[in-house]
């Protein structure tokens, strides 16, 4: 089903005026302003969803790389070489859930992306624990893949005794905190 604008739903119906009115609900339109829906017997066997990418990509739907934002569909034909990876993978779908690459050296080059947020967020955390004893850090925010002194590329939410709101750590720089926890903040961490 298609609205013939950025929305798009895969309703599993027993009757096409059933999946059109479901497809436009969940594309927030209504019934009139449904541009297509068409039948996809070969997807049935998916029900109740989700559908596989590239059961999709075989039925002629195209995703965008989760990396390098090229088309991915069933010709590639806009796929080239990433000049940042030594060797070129040959340009095939590679699905990672719902999220679809262009080819395994995007896929392997987002997963070490991934990777790397994920550790410095960890080492982020484990920073803010050690710097204010006490301290429970509930949540990281690492931008990009390490840990970077820019403003507002990583800082870490905190909890500390006697603190009534969270406070924050900006890397870099210092902490944050509510003004009402001035005091008990100064009186742990000088």
């Amino acid at each position: 089903m298609y609205d013939g604008g950025d929305n798009w739903a895969i309703v599993f119906a027993t009757n096409s005026a059933t999946a059109r009115r479901e497809g436009a609900n969940e594309c927030n339109c209504e019934w009139e302003e449904v541009d297509h829906c068409r039948r996809r017997p070969a997807l049935d066997q998916y029900a109740p969803g989700p559908v596989p990418p590239l059961a999709l990509i075989a039925q002629g739907w195209h995703y965008e790389c989760f990396h390098c934002s090229c088309r991915v569909d069933e010709d590639m034909d806009d796929v080239e070489a990433d000049p940042h990876f030594d060797t070129w993978s040959e340009a095939q779908p590679v699905p990672r859930g719902q999220f679809v690459y262009c080819s395994p050296a995007c896929a392997a080059i987002d997963a070490a992306r991934r990777r790397g947020r994920r550790a410095a967020e960890t080492a982020l955390i484990e920073l803010v624990e050690a710097k204010y004893p006490g301290a429970v850090a509930i949540h990281a925010h690492v931008y990009g893949d390490r840990l970077d002194t820019k403003p507002g590329h990583c800082s870490a939410s905190f909890t500390f005794p006697g603190g009534r709101y969270p406070a924050t750590y900006k890397f870099g720089d210092a902490a944050w905190v509510s003004q009402c926890d001035v005091e008990a903040f100064e009186a742990l961490y000088g």
